[in-house]
């Protein structure tokens, strides 16, 4: 892996990015939620607000109108009716109602019989046939001429007594509350404004207004929520006199574009806001992560063995500190190494000098008093026949010690100059057979088994040196069966590799031994070197394959070689 590779858990800055995003995102979020849940219930008072402040607003201009009525009509009762002695009665209300602006105007004797009408001019002589309203005296329902005939529509009057040519008469005038003055009321407030005649059960409405499709409101409600042709809107009514009732309705659809409008704009600030705190943070990762992902990077050349590894230590703070620290451990570590390694040389070196003194001090003992005994008898045997049998004897055990020494100088020497694999496709089972040919005649009385795989690929290695590793491990198990006993030699296909299997019946080995089996110099045999097992390893080790050993006191010891099935040396 390079200095600049990723690990596999994910840099520290995508750990950085990701806590930051964990701790910052869900509040923006949340945020953004509790402000939207805030805005929809202030625009939902807001819409109560204004359904209320329209309901104030028309029956503040109903109540302006019936002031302004009674004015008029007390204008009229003072001013116009005393003059008029000689007037035409039927067109004498149509004269004032023009003068005072009054859209409604009538004058009515003490027992309800019409003397002059402005909005109903064919109602001359006839009686009252209005209907009223209890308790609300200044709204009624008129009969009034529309083409040929009559039709009743809502007034607002206000009415006094007066006198006409010495009569008590009734004087009745205002305007009328119909669909104009709605569709202006709705048009100045942007809001549908009717009124509702329960006794007639009809709306009062501007035309096309959709409250005039709605059935009437609920009895005993006086706000709510209702769907008119597809939409719905918000209502609000309150009562004008007994059966009748102003009704102020707003859209919902306007209130719903208002909080589209704020929310769009409420989760584009969210977002701008994360995308601007997750670039800060971006950058702020990038300087935190860079100096530790350097201090990583040599952490990772200092495992693989590059003691020389140095990071930047210009970082600020504890980073910095840190990167200073690495750089002394370091150093230390090199110095250290070198120490080591000089030691363990040293140590190497006086230990094969300490083993080759034992080895050779070993047979040049008896080769050396082997002589000294042939000197001192040949001084003392002037007839020479002692001497020739003795010479005999000597001679034998001196070629027998000379042949012990050289074997210890050949094991010294391939120890020390081992040479490389020179590597050509083989099969296994073939250096297995070859090496069990070799030692065969010293198996005695052991009972040799091999279970020998077919279906083994070839692999690519040193015959000669894999067959001399595998004889020295079969050497080493006939030496510990002593003559008796199993040997076992196994081949087997192993997941990316072959395997070959030692195993003998012998002793076993205890854990101690075992742990130290393949260390140079170390032998469990009499007379031995210590070098077979440590020779066996290098074998291996240069065929890309290891060694692993099985054994336990008293129940044998098994030696598994494993190779690789794509071997390659070079």
């Amino acid at each position: 892996m390079s200095d600049t590779e990723e690990p596999r858990g994910g840099t520290i800055r995508r750990r950085l990015l990701t806590a930051f995003a964990a701790v910052a995102v869900p509040p923006v979020l949340l945020l953004a939620a509790l402000v939207l849940l805030l805005l929809s219930r202030s625009f939902e008072r807001t819409a109560e607000s204004r359904l209320r402040d329209g309901i104030d607003a028309v029956a503040g201009r109903l109540a302006r109108m019936e002031a302004v009525a009674r004015v008029k009509v007390a204008a009229v009762a003072r001013e116009d009716l005393p003059v008029a002695a000689d007037a035409d009665l039927p067109g004498l209300t149509t004269e004032s109602g023009e003068r005072r602006d009054l859209a409604v105007l009538e004058i009515v004797s003490a027992d309800g019989t019409i003397l002059s009408s402005l909005h109903w001019p064919v109602g001359f002589g006839l009686r009252e046939q209005d209907r009223t309203f209890e308790g609300a005296k200044h709204f009624r329902i008129e009969k009034v001429s529309e083409g040929y005939g009559a039709a009743e529509r809502l007034v607002l009057v206000a009415e006094l007594p007066a006198s006409l040519r010495g009569q008590a008469v009734v004087v009745r005038g205002g305007a009328f509350v119909d669909g104009e003055l709605l569709d202006e009321l709705s048009r100045l407030m942007g809001a549908e404004v009717a009124v509702r005649d329960e006794a007639g059960r009809r709306w009062i409405a501007a035309d096309g207004s959709p409250l005039a499709t709605w059935t009437a409101p609920p009895s005993g409600m006086d706000s709510g929520e209702i769907a008119l042709r597809g939409e719905s809107f918000r209502w609000r009514s309150r009562a004008l006199a007994p059966g009748l009732s102003l009704v102020v309705a707003i859209p919902r659809s306007a209130i719903v574009e208002v909080m589209g409008g704020v929310g769009r704009s409420t989760l584009i600030a969210a977002i701008a806001a994360l995308a601007g705190a997750l670039l800060a943070a971006s950058l702020l990762s990038a300087r935190i992560a860079a100096p530790v992902r350097a201090l990583a990077g040599g952490a990772r050349r200092v495992a693989a063995g590059d003691l020389g590894a140095r990071v930047d230590a210009q970082a600020p703070g504890e980073i910095g500190e840190l990167a200073a620290s690495f750089n002394r451990m370091t150093e230390e570590l090199a110095a250290s190494r070198e120490r080591v390694l000089q030691a363990e040389r040293v140590a190497a070196w006086r230990e094969m000098a300490r083993r080759l003194a034992h080895e050779l001090k070993n047979p040049i003992f008896p080769i050396q008093l082997s002589i000294e005994t042939l000197r001192r008898v040949a001084e003392d045997d002037s007839s020479g026949r002692r001497l020739a049998d003795l010479f005999r004897e000597s001679s034998l055990t001196i070629l027998d010690e000379l042949r012990a020494l050289r074997k210890i100088i050949d094991e010294f020497s391939q120890f020390a100059r081992m040479p490389p694999p020179q590597p050509a496709p083989l099969r296994v089972n073939e250096v297995v057979e070859q090496a069990l040919r070799l030692y065969a005649p010293r198996a005695g009385g052991v009972e040799v088994r091999t279970e020998l795989a077919s279906d083994l690929p070839p692999v690519t290695g040193d015959r000669d040196l894999l067959a001399r590793a595998l004889g020295n491990l079969v050497s080493n198990a006939l030496d510990a069966l002593e003559g008796a006993g199993r040997l076992t030699l196994r081949t087997a296909r192993d997941a990316g590799g072959i395997r070959i299997d030692v195993e003998d019946s012998g002793p076993g080995l205890s854990d101690d031994q075992r742990t130290r089996l393949f260390t140079p110099y170390y032998t469990t045999k009499r007379g031995g070197t210590g070098l077979g097992l440590a020779i066996v390893q290098g074998i291996v080790s240069d065929h890309g394959g290891r060694v692993e050993v099985a054994s336990a006191p008293g129940q044998g010891t098994a030696f598994t070689l494993f190779l690789p099935g794509n071997n390659k040396q070079g």
